[in-house]
């Protein structure tokens, strides 16, 4: 008879719209292989969000609500529900997806963590308050609690274990990445009307408008740009919901968007949309400041798209040689950004990167030997 191991795991962001850590356990899920060894319980304080409904079409998954009162807040729900929930019932090991671990944690309870980027140290200002105070409160204490710790970038893995000291021995970097056969099935969809609209050979960027994002400096590229060629310039496609960016911004760039109708931007897009999106885009824009990862630029270089993205170490992680990296800070740098767009688009390249370690088969391959070696290590 095949023991089955069961494992608990923070799903809070399968309660939302779809985002990258979310997308990381779903697809992790989905993929992981020998499925008959292992039960998931997957503890949100509200019920799973619909673009995530596949999760639970899964035999080896059960989702766990509950909370009472305390399911009114994320925070609250994981930091004493959970732990209520688990004195009284075994289970062989939790995961901590969002790179923390519930306190009172009971002391024969193995933990995996996946760590996905150390904002809360290098761009604290970029955080909503509540992440920030919850990360600051258990981050450090949820790294010494874990058995082992899976990173989504070689880069992050490096800065954590510098930063906590943590034993390289016990890490490993699982990267997020793309499924071919499910994009090929959502292309196989037919194209809305509002991509259809949007032409194609655009210039695109797909992230959350949020501080980390850059996205003043793009909006200053993007001027730059219509300034060389006022009279045949692409525009610009931004794919994601406005987040915590400062309201002047957003102002800004809505009034934008008013005046010169040349810039688009798509909340709530589907699946299919997206990837509708990216394959008909002609240039892709990435210029975070900071990246723990970047599932965006991967699925970009899946469809062949050429990227223009900010010089940072996980960005060369991705793209090695095959990108163009550029600084994204200064005045001067959005004229090269600009420049840069300009020429390619009068002398197109065909990109030429290799994203084969950047599939979700892999990441689920990594994490289930992970908690095989955490599970079975006496």
């Amino acid at each position: 008879m095949v023991k089955t191991y069961k494992i608990g795991l923070d799903a809070r962001p399968l309660s939302t719209r779809i985002s990258g850590v979310g997308r990381l356990i779903a697809e992790t899920l989905k993929a992981f292989p020998n499925k008959e060894k292992y039960e998931f319980l997957l503890f949100s304080h509200l019920p799973i969000h619909p673009d995530h409904k596949a999760v639970l079409e899964l035999n080896n998954v059960r989702w766990i609500e509950g909370g009472g009162i305390l399911r009114w807040k994320g925070g609250l729900y994981y930091n004493f529900y959970i732990p209520f929930y688990l004195a009284t019932h075994r289970l062989d090991l939790f995961w901590g997806s969002q790179q923390v671990l519930p306190p009172f944690l009971p002391s024969d309870l193995k933990a995996v963590l996946t760590y996905c980027d150390l904002v809360l140290y290098l761009y604290p200002n970029t955080m909503r308050w509540i992440a920030k105070i919850q990360q600051r409160m258990f981050q450090s204490y949820s790294v010494r609690r874990s058995s082992f710790i899976l990173s989504i970038s070689k880069q992050t893995s490096d800065d954590m274990c510098k930063k906590f000291g943590y034993p390289v021995h016990q890490t490993d970097v699982s990267y997020p990445g793309v499924n071919p056969k499910e994009i090929t099935k959502l292309l196989d969809t037919p194209i809305s009307n509002r991509v259809k609209d949007l032409g194609s050979g655009y210039v695109l960027s797909v992230s959350t408008i949020e501080p980390r994002k850059n996205y003043p400096f793009l909006l200053e590229v993007f001027r730059e740009y219509r300034k060389r060629n006022p009279h045949h310039y692409r525009p610009w496609v931004i794919v994601g919901k406005i987040g915590w960016e400062s309201p002047e911004f957003i102002e800004e760039l809505i009034q934008e968007r008013t005046l010169y109708k040349d810039i688009f931007i798509l909340d709530s897009v589907s699946d299919s949309e997206l990837q509708h999106v990216y394959k008909r885009s002609g240039l892709f824009l990435f210029a975070s400041k900071y990246e723990g990862f970047g599932i965006p630029m991967v699925e970009a270089l899946f469809h062949k798209i050429p990227c223009i993205v900010s010089d940072i170490p996980t960005f060369h992680e991705i793209g090695k040689d095959g990108v163009l990296y550029f600084p994204a800070e200064s005045k001067e740098d959005s004229k090269r950004w600009a420049e840069a767009i300009d020429h390619f688009f009068q002398n197109p390249t065909q990109v030429d990167v290799s994203i084969d370690e950047f599939r979700w088969e892999n990441a689920a391959k990594i994490t289930e030997s992970v908690f095989k070696q955490v599970l079975e290590e006496g």
